[in-house]
């Protein structure tokens, strides 16, 4: 039996839905912190918020399909459960830090702004 294939088929479903249910999570609650950061100019907020979602998504994509193309093979069903694990923990960690470093960016560029004016 070939793990691997059945490691992916179970791999695949869950990262894509990880991927597109926080995506647009941080698209529809993000644009309130966007829109403060830039004055209302909800045009601008509008094209901000897209070009993160698309740097969002093609990030994840990426570390998915780089994540599957570095699949070390899997022997038995409990290496199958533990590898499965281990990488969507990661992942979801990946997205922590990212959605961590964007609020420290916000807060920042929110903070200079307030200082300038």
């Amino acid at each position: 039996m070939n793990y691997n294939l059945i490691t992916y088929c179970i791999y695949l479903p869950i990262i894509i839905f990880i991927m597109v249910k926080i995506g647009w999570l941080f698209y529809k609650n993000g644009e309130v912190f966007l829109l403060n950061l830039f004055q209302n100019n909800s045009e601008l907020v509008k094209s901000i918020n897209n070009l993160l979602l698309i740097g969002y998504y093609l990030t994840n994509i990426g570390y998915a399909i780089i994540t599957i193309a570095y699949w070390e093979y899997v022997h038995s069903a409990i290496e199958m459960l533990n590898s499965l694990s281990y990488t969507i923990g990661k992942i979801i960690l990946l997205l922590a830090l990212m959605h961590y470093n964007n609020i420290f960016w916000l807060k920042h560029l929110n903070k200079s702004k307030l200082l300038n004016q």
